[in-house]
């Protein structure tokens, strides 16, 4: 039914497909339950608190970044980047949502410097644009286009304590372009990677790893 239910939605406007979509998630929003079963997301208050700066790369519609805005409160700050377009605009929605007003929205992509990309959308078979897998392309005839910038051109004078990074095999770029934060903060960050180049890059900066079971992130934390 869920299925049918989705190939149906497909056929829909887009702005009708949107308009669901905000229904749902704010809803979701309302009872609490605004949540991803990745084993790492219930672990959050283990890694920061209140007052902490964080940051969300590939925040998406925002699940980590209600936890981290929840979980840092009113004397913290979040920091989400979401590049696509339309899903930035139900991360802005969801937003409007949450308990508290610490959130910096960005619909910027964060790589190794400025630039204009273009981005790539896969599909579900549903025939539904499939936003959770969106990634950059070198591609210049891409439909869709997204400005890129460096954490580090980004001067943030506050110490950054967790940087969450879901960059659909961008990672090596958004790493690049803030190892000036990764010196300065040593923040924990949470990475969908599998790339063991980038984790050996990682560790030379002084950072022990962890995968949990089920998860397709890793954990990094420095060793002091």
């Amino acid at each position: 039914m869920n299925h049918l239910f989705k190939t149906i939605a497909a056929r829909l406007p887009f702005n009708v497909q949107h308009e669901l979509k905000r229904c749902y998630f704010r809803s979701l929003i309302a009872k609490n339950k605004f949540v991803t079963n990745e084993p790492e997301f219930q672990q959050l208050d283990s890694m920061i608190s209140a007052g902490d700066w964080v940051i969300d790369i590939g925040a998406n519609i925002g699940h980590y970044t209600k936890r981290f805005s929840d979980i840092v409160g009113a004397s913290g700050r979040v920091f989400a980047f979401e590049p696509v377009v339309a899903t930035f605009c139900l991360l802005t929605e969801n937003a409007r949502g949450f308990k508290c007003k610490n959130v910096t929205l960005l619909n910027v992509a964060a790589s190794e410097n400025t630039a204009e990309t273009g981005v790539s959308i896969p599909q579900f078979d549903t025939g539904l644009m499939n936003y959770y897998q969106a990634r950059l392309t070198k591609d210049s005839n891409s439909d869709v286009k997204a400005m890129t910038l460096s954490l580090d051109s980004l001067n943030i004078n506050n110490k950054i304590s967790l940087v969450k990074i879901d960059a659909e095999g961008h990672e090596k770029s958004v790493i690049r372009g803030m190892t000036k934060l990764i010196e300065n903060c040593h923040p924990t960050l949470i990475v969908e990677t599998s790339d063991y180049d980038l984790i050996a890059e990682l560790n030379s900066f002084g950072y022990k790893h962890e995968r949990l079971e089920g998860s397709p992130n890793i954990i990094f934390k420095y060793l002091n």
